[in-house]
């Protein structure tokens, strides 16, 4: 009943209780104390506390709050922050800051909060005392996270989809006035971010592949900001960067798919296929380039044949050098240090993505994206000693449903990976796969994105799947090697969450440099030279196979095409990977069917391609 139809029934209750009302007196006084009650019950109801409203809000990081024994806990679906009480497992607060959060970091030596909104495109700075919005930084599109410097004076922010990052100037007095002062290109979508080398160096990985961009950050006032290079090894979806107790190694959480492995049950089994990595590399190597990256390098492997850990996230170092890592796709984390063979495993909720260490480095805790809830683990005891939830959650849907499906990688033999190994965050990492969609081995193929796959039927390279269902059906029981059989219902909630993946924004659109006249010249000569015969709009795909000149080591020469729409957010390219770039594709790779290419023709169609 809401506030104005009752304030109507009072006035009419009123009217009839008049002085020359047959109702006695007091009859009268207790209706109209009823009434009032039934007034302020909704008033109160209307003003329950966030934090006690049902609905998701899928946590992503977890800091130090102002007052003793509290944490702040950022909520990625409700676009909120939590105030939770360690001591008292309770949630004691809850504020709206914005639509999608994806990162949160205290700064050094004051009571400010940076917080990245995903969505809105924005770095909140954010009071940790009052939990009040200080001031809202337009930023480049899509920021996934950010990490000040010690001093508290400069931020730097990584955006996903526009593949840049923000310099940002940050004005612990007057927040209003902070100010982004220099936007610098990245060459591959970045996320995970680590300032090393008292702040003068920047280490920023790829979301998808096993790259690491190092960059100057000596002098950011200058705007000199810049990429020295890049560092590439065998891996990919790079979710935790740190550094040892003595400075020297830089310890990276990450996974391997190994295209000289087989999706069979043997390769599976023994993490042949996909291993979960946490990667020590020395940092004096990777900071320098050249051949020597893998000296003195070692490798911990997270989880083993029979118990394996899919999809390991962030990471954190203690200064008496243990290691902690969220090991997402199992639900658990791993506890060891630098000479332990096999770290040691603690469950703890559902998909775990960010650790925060406390002051005295004895305690994690945990956010536990999928469950809702943060948990508190003692590192000496190796046990949950207490998972607080972070308020009443709301009725999932079929595509929440299949997303839990999609991140969970107990649906794979032993649990070494997730769909989200493959396809990362629905995307692709870009690697090449040897699985037996072709009906054979020894020509592994290019992992293809599934945002936007939702009306781009048949599926895989060969079309051999005719919908979603028989394509999910193969995934988990031939190329994931399940230990069950899918069943029906599961089907269908990963064909809802398929649905609800939408294609990723076009880079040079984010980045404001889109040349109309040159994607016009493009788009002609996208329709004269007949590309649309098999990359028909809107889906830019069609549902046949097609000799287009290229075979593959198995005498395999007809294949599918992929959809072209977020074509610019892919790479290498081709079945096979042997185009580093669209460029290559048409001139060094003369695509399709030894088609007779120049450099300014494919300018301009690059430039259309990339404008999709």
């Amino acid at each position: 009943m809401g506030s104005k139809k009752l304030a109507a029934d009072n006035q009419q209750l009123e009217m009839q209780m008049s002085p020359g009302s047959l109702l006695p007196t007091e009859w009268r006084a207790g209706v109209l104390l009823l009434s009032a009650w039934l007034l302020l019950s909704t008033s109160l109801a209307a003003a329950e506390p966030l934090h006690q409203q049902p609905r998701f809000r899928r946590p992503v990081k977890v800091v130090a709050a102002s007052g003793p024994g509290g944490v702040l806990v950022a909520n990625r679906q409700s676009g909120s922050v939590s105030l939770v009480q360690l001591d008292e497992q309770v949630v004691q607060n809850e504020v709206a800051v914005g639509k999608q959060l994806s990162d949160m970091v205290r700064v050094p030596g004051s009571t400010i909060v940076l917080v990245t909104d995903e969505q809105a495109h924005q770095l909140v700075m954010l009071d940790a005392e009052s939990l009040q919005v200080l001031a809202r930084i337009a930023v480049s599109p899509y920021p996934v996270t950010v990490i000040p410097d010690k001093s508290g004076r400069w931020c730097y922010v990584a955006s996903l989809w526009s593949r840049q990052l923000s310099v940002i100037e940050l004005n612990q007095k007057k927040p209003a006035k902070s100010r982004v002062i220099q936007v610098v290109d990245m060459p591959f979508a970045p996320r995970t971010q680590l300032l090393v080398r008292e702040d003068q160096r920047l280490i920023v990985a790829d979301s998808f592949a096993g790259r690491l961009a190092v960059l100057t950050t000596e002098l950011p006032a200058a705007g000199t900001v810049a990429v020295d290079g890049i560092r590439t090894f065998p891996g990919h979806n790079i979710r935790g960067l740190g550094v040892s107790a003595n400075g020297r190694m830089l310890l990276v959480s990450h996974q391997m798919l190994n295209e000289l492995a087989h999706t069979v049950r043997n390769d599976v089994h023994w993490g042949l296929l996909m291993s979960n990595d946490l990667r020590w590399l020395k940092l004096d190597n990777v900071l320098t380039g050249g051949t020597d990256l893998y000296a003195g390098a070692h490798m911990h492997p997270l989880g083993e044949a029979g118990s394996a850990t899919g999809d390991p996230a962030s990471l954190v170092v203690a200064a008496n050098g243990r290691v902690v890592v969220a090991l997402a796709g199992v639900g658990e984390i791993a506890i060891g240090e630098e000479d332990d063979f096999s770290l040691r495993r603690t469950r703890v909720g559902r998909r775990p993505t960010a650790i925060w260490l406390n002051e005295k480095q004895d305690q994690v805790v945990i956010a536990n994206t999928f469950d809702d809830s943060i948990s508190v683990v003692q590192l000496d005891q190796h046990e949950e000693t207490a998972r607080i939830s972070l308020g009443p959650k709301g009725e999932l849907t079929d595509a929440m449903r299949g997303e839990l499906l999609f991140f969970d990688a107990s649906i794979s033999h032993d649990s070494w990976m997730s769909c989200h190994s493959c396809h990362t965050n629905g995307h692709t990492n870009g690697m090449l796969n040897d699985n037996f969609s072709d009906k054979s081995f020894g020509a592994p193929k290019r992992v293809l994105s599934l945002l936007g796959v939702k009306d781009t039927a048949p599926f895989a390279w060969n079309a051999e799947a005719a919908d979603f269902a028989t394509q999910i059906r193969n995934s988990i029981e031939t190329t994931m090697q399940s230990d069950l059989p899918a069943t029906d219902k599961q089907i269908n909630y990963l064909i809802a969450y398929l649905r609800s993946l939408e294609p990723p924004p076009s880079v040079v659109e984010l980045r404001g440099r889109m040349d109309k006249q040159l994607v016009a010249r493009g788009k002609q000569l996208f329709s004269s030279r007949q590309c649309a015969s098999c990359h028909a709009p809107p889906t830019f795909t069609t549902p046949r196979i097609y000799d287009v000149g290229i075979t593959d080591k198995e005498g395999n020469h007809e294949f599918n095409p992929p959809s072209l729409r977020g074509v610019g957010q892919r790479g290498p390219f081709l079945h096979d990977n042997s185009a580093g770039s669209l460029e290559d594709v048409f001139l060094l790779h003369r695509h399709p069917r030894d088609a007779d290419w120049d450099e300014k023709s494919v300018k301009a169609l690059v430039a259309y391609l990339k404008s999709l």
